[in-house]
């Protein structure tokens, strides 16, 4: 049979082209297409690489999370005068084993975007995904010469970000390269910034944030959001990556979705035209899974052309499957494990779960 895979990334086990290799092997006999995916998350900068062969990797050194050194991709395409920065490079959960949102900065994705503005960028696009901050994107700014000041009128640092204490911003430091540029957000996600769908109720959690703190984060987002000339905070997406979103949409971002970007970098479309079987994934397959991420958007797009679809994926907790061709969900976990060895043990349990998978398809075929 001939098969695509477009395997999302499992966060902290497998990015989206070590997902598809260890699927592959699975399917020893069958004609396999890998398609690197991204939803705008974790792997959003290696799917553009895989796809573009004529840009560049650059690398730096920048001050991540909590001012930590350490380097970081993006990438460029000096023909197009177009940067890829993706937010989990410099600002991401994988980077530590110890969550912080209190603490936590997005300054180092500021200083990605710096260098390429100042390298001559005309267009810039952000992966939006995978962050451990919740900072609404004032580390950015700061990094792009925008000044945050408290009611007493001191100048704020970034690290910690103190965004509870930010009173009045300066906009009039901001890099001229910022102006006249095209910038882009692409997200697997539409949240507003604030909110039971905001920033700190629903991904808040994930990066750290203890439930009982929500409501009181949310609140000095709202208070740090009023600083602002112009009201956005509603704007899908002003949500994502901890309100970076938001920020983005500050400097005149528009909104793309991370996964139809993927699609339109690859061959996917082509190759489903001709094919029998999607097979895709993520980490966790859950209701989030349906607003957006990249396995629901690809099955729904090899739902027009035909193609059924099977997910597999780290934990699923869904019942119901939507109606867009998803044929089954394969939680890929077999025994009972902890959630650190489901983690490390992501690759040969992905290969074992596809391989039962396709003897009976096989057998059936």
């Amino acid at each position: 049979m001939r098969i695509v895979v477009a395997m999302d990334s499992f966060k902290g086990s497998l990015t989206s082209v070590e997902a598809n290799r260890v699927v592959r092997e699975a399917l020893a006999g069958h004609d396999v297409i890998e398609v690197p995916i991204s939803d705008g998350g974790e792997g959003f900068l290696d799917a553009w690489l895989l796809t573009h062969p004529q840009v560049e990797v650059v690398t730096q050194d920048i001050m991540s999370l909590d001012g930590t050194v350490r380097r970081a991709r993006y990438g460029w395409s000096e023909l197009a005068r177009e940067a890829v920065v993706e937010v989990a490079e410099a600002s991401g959960l994988t980077l530590t084993d110890v969550l912080d949102p209190w603490r936590y900065s997005s300054y180092g994705t500021g200083i990605q975007i710096r260098h390429a503005l100042e390298r001559g960028a005309q267009r810039i696009t952000v992966g939006l995904g995978g962050s451990a901050t919740i900072d609404g994107g004032k580390g950015l700014l700061e990094a792009l010469g925008v000044r945050f000041f408290d009611e007493k009128g001191r100048v704020l640092d970034s690290f910690p970000h103190q965004l509870e204490r930010v009173a009045r911003i300066d906009w009039s430091g901001l890099i001229p390269e910022a102006h006249d540029i095209e910038w882009r957000i692409a997200s697997d996600v539409t949240n507003p910034l604030l909110g039971p769908n905001g920033a700190a109720a629903v991904f808040g959690p994930q990066k750290g944030l203890p439930q009982a703190d929500v409501a009181r984060y949310d609140e000095q987002l709202a208070a740090y959001a009023r600083c602002f000339e112009h009201d956005l905070m509603r704007l899908p997406g002003a949500g994502a990556a901890g309100g970076i979103g938001f920020a983005l949409y500050q400097l005149g971002a528009t909104y793309v979705s991370g996964i139809e970007e993927a699609v339109r970098w690859s061959n996917l479309e082509k190759a489903l035209r001709t094919t029998d079987w999607l097979i895709t994934g993520e980490g966790r397959f859950d209701d989030q899974s349906l607003h957006g991420k990249a396995p629901y958007g690809l099955a729904r797009l090899a739902h027009t052309h035909g193609v059924p679809t099977l997910v597999f994926a780290g934990q699923t907790d869904l019942v119901a499957l939507p109606d867009v061709g998803i044929e089954a969900v394969f939680p890929i976990v077999s025994r009972v494990m902890s959630l650190e060895e489901a983690m490390q043990q992501a690759a040969p349990l992905s290969t074992a779960t596809v391989s039962r998978a396709f003897r009976l398809i096989d057998k059936d075929a």
